[in-house]
């Protein structure tokens, strides 16, 4: 396995368990060591030494007793020398017994078994022979003369100086032996000591030389990629996205470096979509905002050629009351005319004045009617130019709400607008329809009041004959008077009919005329809304600009 495709965590397992397996042999080795030295010294400590001093002791005892013995030759020894030379032989004695115990006791070589145990035989060979002294000295004590005195004497340098020195022999013997064997263990310690250091400071050695070396891998493995890391990601953040990372590793920093791949490859992605998006909402914006401005043209003709029919509205209205007032002095003078016929032909003069009067106004009214029937005409006219206004506005409040839907979020509020557009484009069509009832109301009222003006103008024509004939036909003028009144009235009835049709259509194109106003203001906010989306795109698309792909 590639060392740098393990994960970081595992690379600092390795170098911290390699360094702690260092350590650990570096302990062993010198625990090792030092147990050897330690064993070394043990046997020197618990064996040779404890060996030597009990060796030591039965020569010093043997030596002390060998003392004693001459001190007891001397001449004119008081009482208390001699009892104190006596006294020493039995500690002495017990010094070399103990020493004997804890020498027996310890460990002994081959050579230094047999040497003991001639060292033992010699012992008590010379402890007999001073078992003999001490009875001659006792003897000598006892009887103080000279023989006993030359006995112990001549027994203590002749008889007990060969076995003492054989004895004095064998213990130097035995103590060199186990000097010798101590001088040993010291050179084997002192050599396994310079092994072990060797073997510690070359391991000490290789340990250092591991952990530098490791570190400097794991370093190198971490440190560098998270340098290239670093490197692509102020790159990015400058908007340089054409920056690459190279990093063969499949540990932690290797996902990493993966991660920033993809994040770099998806941000290219996401700033050509973006940069894609920004030059369809810039072109989107302006052609919303050409075709609002084409909208704020129309609508504002809308208002205009609204504002017009009102006016033409108002001016059939004024009409229609004028014929209203001269139906009813129509009727008035068709009421005289039945009050004439009662008074006699006296009045027949008066009735062909009213008569003439009559005519003229009978004339009046057509023209009126006539009149009324163009404006009826040009009313329908404009109603339609309205109807079709209203229609072209849906159509582009249809397109704008298309072309919202296409801007997406940004878009949102010109929907809204265009909906409030495709309201009042609704509302003008449904007051037009309104309005166009209305009219053929007015329609059929003036057709009415045509048919009722011709007839009271023949009515007219034949009552000017008649009473130009002859008075006789009053009765027969009377009847056309009634008729004439009859005919005020339905004329009178028309008119009334016409005003009222009237009276609805001025709030109908006063409503046309507010929603007219309603949907200029709503464009304009559109257009307002199509010239920041418009500025929002340019702003986008030089954003998108900056970043280098």
């Amino acid at each position: 396995m590639n060392f740098k495709n393990i994960k970081i965590g595992n690379k600092l397992i390795i170098g911290f368990s390699s360094i702690l397996l260092v350590a650990i042999v570096i302990g062993y080795i010198g625990y090792n060591g030092m147990n050897l030295i330690s064993v070394h010294y043990d046997e020197v400590s618990h064996n040779q030494l404890p060996g030597i001093h009990s060796l030591m002791a039965i020569n010093q005892a043997q030596t002390a007793i060998d003392a004693s013995e001459n001190a007891l030759l001397a001449d004119n020894l008081s009482p208390e020398l001699i009892k104190a030379a006596y006294n020493n032989f039995e500690i002495s004695k017990l010094r070399a017994d103990h020493a004997f115990k804890v020498y027996d006791s310890l460990p002994q070589s081959a050579k230094e078994a047999v040497v003991w145990k001639e060292f033992v035989l010699a012992f008590d060979d010379w402890w007999q022979h001073h078992e003999i002294f001490v009875g001659l000295a006792k003897k000598h004590d006892a009887q103080n003369t000279v023989q006993a005195y030359n006995a112990m004497k001549d027994y203590t340098l002749i008889s007990i100086a060969e076995p003492f020195a054989k004895s004095e022999k064998l213990i130097n013997q035995l103590i060199a032996i186990n000097t010798e064997e101590v001088e040993h263990e010291n050179q084997k310690a002192d050599k396994e000591s310079s092994v072990a250091l060797t073997l510690l400071l070359i391991v000490i050695l290789i340990g250092v030389i591991l952990s530098i070396s490791l570190g400097i891998i794991i370093s190198r493995a971490i440190t560098i990629p998270l340098a290239k890391g670093v490197r692509l990601a102020k790159s990015v953040a400058l908007g340089d996205l054409t920056v690459n990372i190279d990093i063969d590793q499949k540990d932690e920093i290797g996902q990493l470096a993966d991660a920033l791949k993809n994040m770099v490859e998806k941000l290219k992605l996401i700033t050509r979509e973006i940069k894609n998006g920004a030059t369809v909402l810039g072109t989107s914006a302006s052609e919303i905002l050409t075709t609002v401005t084409e909208i704020i043209t129309a609508a504002a003709e809308t208002a205009t050629s609204v504002t017009e029919t009102t006016t033409t509205v108002e001016e059939v209205r004024q009409t229609s009351m004028v014929s209203n007032q001269k139906a009813q002095s129509l009727m008035k003078s068709s009421q005289k005319a039945g009050d004439s016929v009662e008074k006699g032909r006296a009045s027949t003069d008066e009735v062909i004045a009213s008569m003439k009067k009559i005519d003229d106004q009978m004339n009046l009214i057509s023209e009126t009617v006539l009149k009324l029937a163009e404006q009826h005409r040009t009313i329908g006219e404009i109603t339609t130019s309205v109807s079709d206004i209203a229609d072209q506005s849906n159509l582009l409040a249809v397109n704008a709400a298309i072309e919202a839907a296409k801007a997406g979020e940004q878009g949102r509020g010109f929907a809204v607008v265009a909906q409030e557009i495709r309201s009042l484009s609704d509302q003008s069509k449904k007051a037009t329809a309104q309005v166009k009832d209305i009219l053929d109301q007015i329609n059929k009222s003036v057709n009415q009041a045509v048919g009722v003006t011709e007839q009271g103008s023949r009515t007219v024509a034949d009552g000017r004959k008649l009473v130009a004939q002859s008075g006789e036909v009053i009765e027969l003028l009377a009847l056309n008077v009634e008729e004439t009144a009859q005919a005020s009235i339905q004329i009178s009835s028309s008119n009334k009919q016409q005003m009222a049709g009237m009276e609805q259509i001025v709030p109908a194109m006063e409503n046309i005329k507010i929603a007219s106003e309603q949907q200029l203001s709503g464009i304009k906010q559109a257009q307002t809304a199509a010239r920041d989306l418009n500025v929002l795109g340019q702003n986008l698309k030089d954003i998108i600009e900056k970043f280098k792909m």
